[in-house]
């Protein structure tokens, strides 16, 4: 099956109660973190899967339900409790990734903690068009080369020619908006759409990108990736190809 990759905004603060005089969110972008997020996730939870694929005439569907428990070794990390097919491509690729020796704690948790715009000294509120504001939390649409910027975080090393190209596609291609708390500027949710069709091969081609990612307030106070939804579409190969995805996180339990 065709694989589009995507990647899930990282980093959290420590959630506080708002101020008796809360500051606009744009001032609070310009504000330090209250603290780091934390680099290992300290709870077992159930991650369900409900998909659905084309590759060309090949379909796959289903739904499967796991129990990951992050603190175990390789190979043992995940439990299936259920699935409608549970040697299917979809759910195996889900396994491998997360039972993956190179995938390690510090990895998981960076997707697993949703993340945080404010205290980046490289971050310009001027980035970002307000949309909506209550004491409690903001809707920010991120100008285009910051959206862009966003979708294609990495390790921090410098992009090379071929993400600088792509990352001009994208901005000229997708909207979106991010939802954050307040005070903190902690990631609640965001939303990302391609506006037009984008070319990422010779003989690839995206017709439709929807993405969007609700996040949970955590036991320990921080934000964990709770619900995520992807649909895409496109052609390559002159055969189509296309997924539809929800992934749903919860019954948090905490590890001993």
């Amino acid at each position: 099956m065709t694989r589009i990759p995507f990647a899930f905004l990282a980093l959290s603060t420590l959630f506080a109660a708002a101020p008796a005089h809360p500051k606009d969110i744009l001032s609070i972008l310009s504000d330090p973190p209250l603290r780091a997020a934390p680099t290992t996730i300290p709870y077992s939870y159930t991650l369900s899967i409900d998909f659905a694929a084309i590759d060309g005439k090949d379909t796959e569907t289903g739904q499967a339900v796991l129990r990951i428990d992050p603190s175990q070794p390789a190979g043992s990390r995940a439990q299936i409790l259920s699935a409608t097919d549970p040697e299917s491509e979809t759910l195996a690729d889900f396994l491998k990734d997360i039972e993956d020796p190179d995938n390690t704690m510090e990895k998981r948790a960076d997707t697993f903690w949703c993340g945080a715009l404010g205290g980046d000294d490289n971050l310009d509120p001027a980035d970002f068009e307000l949309i909506s504001e209550t004491p409690t939390e903001a809707i920010l649409r991120p100008r285009e080369n910051k959206l862009a910027e966003l979708m294609m975080q990495s390790d921090g090393a410098p992009a090379d020619k071929k993400a600088r190209k792509m990352k001009k596609k994208l901005m000229e291609r997708i909207d979106g908006q991010v939802t954050l708390s307040k005070p903190t500027a902690r990631m609640k949710g965001f939303e990302v759409t391609m506006t037009r069709r984008l070319t990422m091969m010779v003989v690839a081609k995206l017709k439709t990108m929807d993405v969007a990612q609700s996040c949970a307030l955590a036991p320990n106070g921080f934000y964990h990736f709770s619900e995520m939804t992807l649909n895409v579409e496109g052609k390559a190969m002159g055969s189509r190809f296309g997924q539809n995805m929800t992934l749903r996180l919860t019954d948090l339990s905490p590890l001993p």
